[in-house]
């Protein structure tokens, strides 16, 4: 069955996490590992390590079942500044660590910008600079926890709107997965309001990405309209989106058995796990 889980603070040290996930009532959860807009980052020691998988287990989180680490809001593997991009690359190789040791499977990214173009450059000159990121992160990496790459929004130079430009990335590295976020393909130009809209978005994606690659759906609505470019997240069933698209969003992912993690304001997330566990218990 697909798990439905939230983003939890790591507030007074991840190793409590757990429990505030499991008093919302998640199957999962997503964290960030330390703070998402940089700054010095207190360490994750064996024992804090320890402390945490244990909270898991008390709380029913099985370690290495889906859990997920999202990157740093300062990731872009596309900069020509060598301070953010060599930056970029020691702090995912650094979470894929903490992810291995932390036994979570997944560690979320966004791409990053393709805004430092100069004069003739096109957009996919910037692809050569994300792949050398990208061989960089993973080289000789050996441990179980996967890079996802988060679509976008659309929004300025930003890469990775397109399951095209996803699935470039992709193809190129084997081990590298997709984390798909329905707010961000709706306003990037993907309509998902009605059920048969759905199913050729996630036709699409299987197509150019392979439907096995999507390992994590990031479930929500939209506060801002269709082909937007405004990322502002809406709870489920109350935005553009609206409860036939994320139904049939959340149908899908339970055929296909892939995580949702829920990005809402905490003053509803409760409802909105509420929802999607019973729009997919309907199923």
């Amino acid at each position: 069955m697909s798990k439905i889980g939230t983003h939890v603070s790591i507030a007074k040290g991840i190793e409590l996490a757990p429990e505030r996930a499991a008093i919302l009532n998640c199957e999962f959860f997503q964290l960030f590992s330390k703070s998402p807009r940089g700054g010095n980052a207190k360490e994750i020691t064996l024992e804090v390590a320890r402390k945490f998988i244990l909270a898991c287990k008390e709380n029913d989180f099985k370690p290495w079942k889906s859990n997920v680490i999202h990157s740093a809001y300062f990731i872009n593997l596309a900069s020509k500044n060598n301070r953010i991009f060599y930056g970029s690359i020691s702090s995912l190789k650094k979470e894929l660590e903490i992810a291995n040791l932390l036994q979570i499977p997944f560690v979320v990214t966004h791409i990053g910008s393709a805004k430092d173009l100069d004069g003739d450059e096109k957009r996919e000159d910037s692809y050569l600079k994300v792949e050398k990121g990208l061989e960089k992160v993973l080289e000789n990496y050996t441990g179980k926890a996967k890079l996802l790459l988060e679509n976008a929004a659309d929004s300025g130079n930003i890469l990775g709107n397109s399951i095209e430009e996803i699935a470039h990335f992709t193809n190129k590295f084997e081990n590298i997965g997709f984390c798909m976020d329905t707010c961000h393909s709706f306003v990037a130009g993907y309509d998902l309001r009605k059920k048969n809209q759905v199913q050729e978005f996630f036709n699409e994606i299987d197509k150019k990405i392979g439907l096995k690659k999507l390992k994590l759906i990031h479930l929500n609505d939209s506060l801002t309209e269709f082909n937007s470019k405004v990322d502002r997240h809406d709870h489920l069933g109350k935005g553009k989106i609206g409860k036939e698209g994320i139904s049939a969003v959340i149908e899908t992912a339970k055929k296909k058995n892939i995580p949702m993690v829920i990005e809402t304001k905490p003053d509803g997330v409760i409802k909105d796990i509420e929802f999607a566990k019973r729009i997919r218990d309907s199923f």
